[in-house]
C-alpha cells in the first residue's frame, strides 16, 4: 500500500524559502530561549552565538539541497513529493536532537534525558504518522515479461518497506503482534526512563501530578502512538514497527557494549545516556543504518581519542559526540553507503556474528587501554 503522493515540486525556486524559514526558527530555538531548556548559550559570547546560528542556517539550507534537490543524498533515489519533504524536515529534527546530546556530552560528560526520551518518543510518532521519512532505498518489483522492474522505497525492517512481512506483522496485524511492540516499548521504559522520584512531604498527593512525572507521560504517550499504529495498519504500522525495532536493536547493541565494556574495566565505562541516545536515532532512522553508525562510531571515537591523548594527555573522553556523528555521516552519505552494504544485510547470521565481535573486541580494546593508561600518565 503506497502513500497518497501529495501535489509539491520541492524543486521549484519557492521552496526555498522553506529551508530559509526553517533555518531562521532552529537557530532563533537554539541561540535564544529554547536553548536554555538543556544548556544554555552565553549571552556575552556572541561569537559562539553567531556562530551556532549560522551553523544551523548552512545545515537546513545544505541538506535541503542534498535531500530534496538530488544531489547524492537521502532524496536522489526518490522521486520529489512532499515525502522526500517531511523527511528532510525529519532529519532536520533528529540533526537539532543529536548537536544538542552532543554539546551538552562534550561540555558537562552526560547526555540529558530531556533530549533523548522526547526525541524517542517523537521518532516513533513520526515514523507511524509518515512512514516514507525512512531512508530510501530501491525495490526490485517481479515481472512475468521482462527483468524485475525497481521502484523507489523506503527501509523497514525487512528490507523494503512495502515487501513481504511476516503474517502477524501485515498490513492488518494480529493481536501478535500489537503484544510484541508494546513488549518491546515497555522493556525501552524500564531501561531507558528514570524512576519516579518520591512523593515530597505535603504535596504531590492530587491524581494529575502523579501523572506528569515523566515515566506516566511517557507510557501514555507511548501507548496511543502504538494503539493508533496498530488500528490504522498499513504503511503506519509498518512505520511503527520499524521504529520500535530501531530502539531495541540500537539501544541494545550499546548497552551490551557498555556492559561489556564496563567488565573489562572494572568500572562503569560509559553512561546510559549513550544507550538512550542510540534508541533516539533507531526511533528515526530504523536499525540497518544504526548499526552502521555504531560501526562508523567506533573508528570516530578512537581516531578522537587517539588526538586528544596526544594533544592534551586527556584519557577521558565521552562515546555521544562520536555517535551522534556517525548517526550524521549515515544520514548524509546514505546512498553510497547502503549500495556498499546491502548485500550484507542480506545474511542475518553472519551479520550477528560481526556484532558479537564488535561487542566482544570493544571490551577488550577498553581493558587494554585501561592497562596501558597508567604507563603513558607515568
Amino acid at each position: 500500500m503506497s502513500s497518497p503522493a501529495l501535489v509539491f515540486d520541492p524543486r521549484d525556486p519557492i521552496g526555498w524559502a522553506l529551508p530559509l524559514v526553517v533555518g531562521l526558527a532552529s537557530a532563533a530555538l537554539v541561540t535564544t530561549g529554547g536553548g536554555r531548556l538543556v544548556d544554555p548559550l552565553p549571552r556575552s559570547d556572541r561569537l559562539v552565538r553567531g556562530g551556532v546560528a549560522l551553523a544551523v542556517m548552512l545545515t537546513a539550507l545544505g541538506t535541503w539541497w542534498w535531500e530534496v534537490h538530488g544531489g547524492a543524498g537521502a532524496g536522489s533515489v526518490a522521486a520529489p513529493g512532499m515525502h522526500v519533504v517531511l523527511r528532510w524536515a525529519a532529519h532536520q529534527l533528529l540533526f537539532a536532537l543529536l548537536a544538542a546530546a552532543a554539546w551538552v556530552d562534550i561540555r558537562h560528560r552526560v547526555i540529558p534525558d530531556a533530549i533523548t526520551v522526547p526525541g524517542v518518543l517523537a521518532g516513533l510518532a513520526w515514523l507511524t504518522a509518515a512512514p516514507d521519512a525512512l531512508l530510501p532505498i530501491l525495490r526490485d518489483v517481479p515481472r512475468s515479461f521482462a527483468m524485475p522492474l525497481r521502484e523507489p522505497d523506503v527501509l523497514g525492517v525487512f528490507g523494503s518497506l512495502r515487501g513481504p512481512w511476516p503474517d502477524w506483522l501485515a498490513p492488518r496485524p494480529a493481536l501478535a503482534g500489537l503484544a510484541l511492540v508494546a513488549a518491546v516499548f515497555a522493556v525501552w521504559c524500564l531501561v531507558g526512563t528514570e524512576p519516579d522520584e518520591p512523593r515530597r512531604q505535603g504535596g504531590g498527593s492530587a491524581w494529575w501530578a502523579a501523572w506528569l512525572r515523566p515515566r506516566p507521560v511517557v507510557v501514555t504517550t507511548g501507548a496511543a502512538v502504538l494503539l493508533g499504529g496498530w488500528f490504522v495498519g498499513g504503511d503506519h504500522w509498518r512505520g511503527l514497527v520499524s521504529s520500535l525495532v530501531g530502539i531495541a536493536v540500537s539501544g541494545g547493541i550499546i548497552w551490551l557494549t557498555r556492559a561489556g565494556a564496563s567488565r573489562a574495566l572494572g568500572r562503569e565505562a560509559m553512561g546510559l545516556g549513550d544507550v538512550t541516545l542510540m534508541a533516539m536515532v533507531g526511533a528515526w532512522l530504523g536499525w540497518q543504518p544504526c548499526l552502521l553508525a555504531c560501526f562508523l562510531a567506533v573508528f570516530i571515537g578512537l581516531v578522537h581519542g587517539v588526538t586528544q591523548l596526544v594533544v592534551r594527555s586527556e584519557t577521558e573522553l565521552p562515546f555521544g559526540p562520536s555517535l551522534c556523528l556517525a548517526a550524521a555521516v549515515v544520514v548524509v552519505w546514505w546512498r553510497p553507503l547502503w549500495q556498499q552494504t546491502e548485500a550484507f544485510f542480506e545474511r542475518p547470521g553472519e551479520l550477528a556474528l560481526v556484532v558479537g565481535a564488535v561487542i566482544v573486541l570493544t571490551a577488550v580494546t577498553l581493558w587494554i587501554w585501561h592497562r596501558i593508561r597508567p604507563i603513558s600518565a607515568a
